[in-house]
């Protein structure tokens, strides 16, 4: 039977999986700590305090769009970031933080836009309905409307537009990931692992990207915080 496992391609691809995670935590701790301290925290600290601070019935998890927010997206997510980032598959974790910007910011704007809608999926539906003026004509909302709307209620500063800007130009887009390998071809004489295969260790080269991703999620997790204290000023 162990040989059998032991020839089992299913089993030596998790296998492999499953050691390269552990070297890439220990190299984590050992070479960019703080950087993988703050994707734990979001993934273990702020997912358990913002779902357990207090009891949300079965009508709250129907009618407000961030109590949706913290546990459909916001929990799954920050698992997912912190997988994929021992797996060293970087431009997931930094698609997956852009979309948990978007969908906070889209669930407080629904959940205070539209407080008379007694279903969240609502709200939602509601707000990308929304348009604006343009030229004398009147065009839909996009994604950078309604971040700096929220940013404006907030009061974060444009935190939130700038963030979600670097996230997008520097690792969604299309340009900005060739951008990366390029520069790191041109600076370090080799590609990102990231770039041609996953899993994959890390080396030395890929901390500049790794504290990057530490700093990214830094900033969202104060426009957390922020955005859930307003809420419970606001008693959402």
């Amino acid at each position: 039977m162990m040989e059998e496992a032991k020839g089992n391609p299913i089993t030596e691809l998790l296998d492999h999986y499953y050691r390269v995670m552990k070297e890439n935590g220990e190299f984590l701790r050992s070479n960019a700590p703080e950087a993988y301290m703050e994707i734990i925290a979001l993934a273990s600290k702020d997912v358990i305090q913002y779902t357990s601070e207090r009891r949300y019935s079965g009508e709250d998890y129907v009618k407000y769009s961030m109590v949706f927010f913290l546990f459909n997206i916001l929990m799954p997510l920050s698992y997912a970031i912190h997988t994929d980032l021992l797996i060293g598959n970087l431009p997931a974790c930094f698609m997956e933080l852009r979309l948990m910007l978007e969908s906070l910011v889209k669930c407080y704007l629904g959940d205070v836009k539209y407080p008379e809608q007694s279903f969240f999926e609502e709200k939602l539906k509601l707000l990308e309905k929304e348009t604006k003026e343009k030229d004398g004509k009147k065009i839909p909302k996009r994604e950078y409307d309604f971040i700096e709307e929220f940013d404006n209620m907030v009061n974060l500063d444009r935190g939130a537009v700038k963030l979600w800007g670097k996230l997008s130009k520097d690792w969604v887009h299309t340009r900005g990931v060739i951008d990366r390998v390029v520069s790191q071809i041109i600076e370090k004489s080799v590609p990102p692992p990231w770039a041609l295969i996953i899993p994959f260790n890390y080396t030395k080269a890929d901390l500049d990207d790794i504290r990057e991703l530490g700093k990214r999620v830094s900033q969202f997790r104060k426009i957390l915080k922020d955005t859930v204290e307003r809420c419970r000023q606001n008693s959402l």
